[in-house]
C-alpha cells in the first residue's frame, strides 16, 4: 500500500497536519452554505431534506427491512428494522442505533444507507430509532425514550428473531450521547447492560468546555455556533448544561458495557470523546479508541466519498460481529 493510501489513525485524539482532501472539500462546501444557527429547526430540516447527501454511503442489499412502532410510556416511536442477508435465521445479534443531528435534526431516512452498512458489515439485525427531536422533546425525555426502546427490545426481541442477550447500542454525535445515557441509566435502574456500545464522535459535555470546541470552532463542518444552536433547543435552560445527570464525565462508569469510541482529528467534539474513553478505561471498562486524525465530524455519513468513513463502518461491523458472537 502506498503511503498516500494509508489511513491516518491514532489511539489518541489528535489532528493530522491537514485534513484529508475529500473531507476538506466537504468542510469548505459546508462553510459556504446557509448555517443552521440562522434558521429554525423546521427550516433547517426542510433544507436538508431538499438538498440531501450526495456522499452518503452506497445502498446495501438487505434480506428484509421493515418499520416497527414500539410503544413508549408516553406514546410510541418508529424503529426501522434491518435484517442483512448474512444474519442468523434465529436468535440473531442486534445493534440498536441512535442517529446524530444534535437531537434537533436527522431521522432514520437520512441514516438509511449508513445503518444498512452496519447491518451488512456485522451480520447483525439493526434497529434504527426515529426518536422524537428537540425542541418538541428535551434531552432528558429523549434519554428516557432511548432506555424504554432498549428495555422493549430485551423483552420482545425474540418475536423478531433477536437474542436479548446479544444486543449492542451504537450512535453518532448526539446518538453517541444517547448511547452513553442509556448505558448509564441501565446501571442506575438495575437493567442489564448491553453486550457492547459504540460511541461515534460522541457529545458528552453539554457545557462545551473542551479545547477542541475552540480550536475547531469554524470551518470544519460542525461549528461552535451550530453546537450552541443545538443546545438552545435540546436543553430546558442554559443552566441544565451543568445538571449532574447530563455530565457523564463526572459520573461513576464502573460496570458499563465494553466500548468502542471513534473520534475525528478536526472535530470540535474530539477532546470530549477522548476524555470519555479515558474515563471508561480508568473505570476498568474495556475500551478501544480510534481517532481518524485527518477527518471532520460526521465523516461516516459521507462514506460514499470519504474512504475513512467506509473504513470506520467496516471496523465497527467487524467489532460487533466479534463482540456479539
Amino acid at each position: 500500500m502506498d503511503e498516500a493510501d494509508r489511513l491516518c489513525l491514532s489511539p489518541r485524539a489528535e489532528n493530522a497536519a491537514s485534513l484529508e482532501e475529500f473531507a476538506q472539500k466537504i468542510a469548505d462546501s459546508a462553510a459556504r452554505l446557509p448555517q443552521i444557527e440562522d434558521g429554525t429547526p423546521e427550516q433547517i430540516r426542510a433544507w436538508r431534506k431538499e438538498r440531501g447527501n450526495p456522499f452518503a454511503p452506497s445502498p446495501r442489499v438487505m434480506r428484509k427491512t421493515q418499520d416497527l412502532m414500539i410503544p413508549l410510556s408516553r406514546g410510541q416511536v418508529k424503529v426501522r428494522h434491518y435484517i442483512p442477508e448474512n444474519a442468523a435465521l434465529a436468535s440473531a445479534a442486534c445493534c440498536i442505533y441512535f442517529h446524530g443531528g444534535g437531537f434537533v435534526l436527522g431521522d432514520v431516512d437520512e441514516y438509511d444507507t449508513l445503518t444498512q452498512h452496519l447491518a451488512a458489515n456485522s451480520g447483525c439485525h439493526v434497529l434504527s430509532v426515529d426518536y422524537e427531536l428537540a425542541p418538541a422533546s428535551k434531552v432528558k425525555q429523549i434519554h428516557k425514550d432511548g432506555l424504554e426502546v432498549y428495555r422493549w427490545v430485551r423483552e420482545h426481541g425474540t418475536d423478531f428473531g433477536i437474542d436479548p442477550d446479544r444486543i449492542a447500542l451504537a450512535g453518532d454525535s448526539a446518538g453517541g450521547n444517547l448511547t452513553a445515557a442509556v448505558t448509564l441509566a441501565c446501571k442506575r435502574e438495575g437493567v442489564p447492560q448491553p453486550r457492547f456500545q459504540v460511541l461515534i464522535y460522541p457529545s458528552v459535555d453539554p457545557a462545551m468546555k473542551f479545547q477542541s470546541v475552540e480550536e475547531f470552532a469554524e470551518g470544519y463542518f460542525l461549528t461552535k455556533a451550530g453546537m450552541s444552536w443545538f443546545r438552545e433547543h435540546y436543553l430546558e435552560s442554559p443552566d441544565q448544561a451543568l445538571d449532574p445527570e447530563l455530565r457523564f464525565l463526572s459520573q461513576d462508569l464502573i460496570g458499563l458495557a465494553p466500548a468502542m469510541v471513534i473520534t475525528a482529528g478536526f472535530d470540535p467534539l474530539r477532546d470530549e470523546g477522548q476524555a470519555y474513553a479515558d474515563k471508561l478505561k480508568e473505570s476498568h471498562v474495556r475500551v478501544e479508541h480510534i481517532c481518524y486524525t485527518d477527518q471532520i465530524h460526521a465523516f461516516l455519513s459521507f462514506a460514499g466519498g470519504i474512504r475513512a468513513g467506509d473504513d470506520a463502518l467496516r471496523r465497527i461491523g467487524a467489532t460487533l460481529q466479534t463482540e456479539l458472537a
